[in-house]
Formats: C-alpha cells, sequence, structure tokens
C-alpha cells in the first residue's frame, strides 16, 4: 500500500470494532487474572527520623550551626542507615532469613523535600515483617549515629504502622493502565491487517494501484437482489 487513506481506515476500523473490543476485554480480563491469582502482595511500611540539636544534654535550643551540620549529615546519614553495620544488627536481633544485601534491596531512605526529615520505607511480602525491619532499622541507626559521631542528633519522629493493603496493587490504576495497553495493542494489530492486506475491495483500489484507469466495472447483482428482496 503507497499510501494510506484517512477515510478508508477509520471505516475499516469501524467495522472491525468488535475485534478491537474482544482484544481490549482480552487484555484487561488476562490482567486481572494476573493480578488476582498471581501478583504477590508487597505491603510498605514507612518511619521517619528527625535531626534535632546536636547534644540534647548540654543544650536544648537548636542553633543556627546545629541546623547547618544537620544539612550536611543528611545525606551521609541515609547511607548509614543502609550500612552493613545496621542491617546486620537488625537481621541479627530480629532473627531474619535475609541476607544483608538482600535486606538492603527492601529499604529505601529519602529526605522529605530538603528537610532535615530522613523517610525509612520498607518493602516486604510480609506486613509484620516490612514493620517490624522499619522500626528496628530506625531503632539502630539511631543509636549507631551517635555512636559514630558522638551526637544525640538523631530522633524517631513517627514509628512504622502494619499496613494492610499492598503497596503494588492499585485496582483503579492499574485497571486504566491495561485498558490504554488493550487500546494500543488493539489499534496496532488492526493497523497491521489493513496496511498489509492488499485485497482489491473498490474501483478506486486498482487505479491507485496500477495508475490505470478503468473503463467500466461490472456491478454487484447479489447485493441489488438482497436489498430488493429485504423491501418486499
Amino acid at each position: 500500500m503507497d499510501e494510506l487513506d484517512l477515510k478508508d481506515l477509520i471505516s475499516y476500523f469501524m467495522s472491525k470494532i468488535v475485534y478491537f473490543l474482544a482484544i481490549i476485554t482480552l487484555v484487561i480480563t488476562l490482567g486481572c487474572l494476573y493480578i488476582v491469582f498471581l501478583k504477590v502482595p508487597v505491603y510498605t511500611s514507612k518511619t521517619s527520623v528527625i535531626l534535632t540539636g546536636n547534644n540534647k544534654e548540654s543544650s536544648s535550643t537548636i542553633t543556627q550551626t546545629d541546623l547547618s551540620v544537620n544539612s550536611k549529615l543528611v545525606s551521609t546519614y541515609q547511607e548509614i542507615v543502609k550500612s552493613k553495620r545496621v542491617l546486620s544488627q537488625v537481621i541479627n536481633e530480629l532473627k531474619l532469613n535475609y541476607t544483608v544485601k538482600e535486606l538492603s534491596k527492601m529499604i529505601r531512605v529519602g529526605a522529605i523535600n530538603d528537610t532535615e526529615i530522613i523517610e525509612i520505607s520498607v518493602s516486604n511480602e510480609e506486613n509484620i515483617t516490612a514493620y517490624a525491619v522499619a522500626n528496628k532499622v530506625a531503632e539502630v541507626f539511631s543509636k549507631e549515629a551517635k555512636d559514630l559521631y558522638n551526637l544525640s542528633n538523631v530522633s524517631i519522629l513517627d514509628q512504622a504502622d502494619v499496613e494492610t493493603v499492598p503497596s503494588n496493587i492499585n485496582i483503579t490504576k492499574q485497571l486504566l493502565m491495561l485498558f490504554v495497553l488493550g487500546s494500543v495493542l488493539g489499534f496496532s494489530i488492526l493497523f497491521l491487517f489493513y496496511y498489509f492486506d492488499t485485497t482489491i475491495k473498490r474501483v478506486s483500489d486498482i487505479e491507485r494501484k496500477y495508475n490505470m484507469p478503468i473503463l467500466g466495472a461490472v456491478p454487484d447483482y447479489t447485493k441489488k437482489k438482497k436489498k430488493g428482496a429485504k423491501r418486499r
């Protein structure tokens, strides 16, 4: 096919709309079956720590110097959270069957909007494990930060909770994604069938393909007979 006729393409798609909808339905059905029966739910518990004054014992007032030091330590503390020194203690105290590397992959650490608050999130297939690890990591990290820098500037802001809703399953969002995927797939399949369809459907197809004028055409009397029968 040398060129595409938009009007003809739309007409073709409208004639195959049933197949288009069938493809979308199939994709959504298979996606839902995967989500319900095969996808393993993952639960994410979050805790947060905040960097306060450098030494609570000597002063209860946070100075500008304290804030400046804390700001510089945020990125360092994020790495300490996932360090072998911290995670090995978490594994031993909770008696986990994970290596430090495996546990590290479950943990995400980040500063909240460039503040002095560090959020620690733990994702696991068991919500109790995610909850226990998140709180224990925050606890061990607070202790180790004090030992490493001789500073009492880390306090736990929020304890983690036991989550009951999986963090990797969002029915509304995933149904929308499946619908979009099915639409794209359906459109692509029908377009390929249309593009590589070399059959002659009308007189204009012959003129376009062979670049020759048509002197005459044999009318399709079967269609006329069917129309006449309907009128009767």
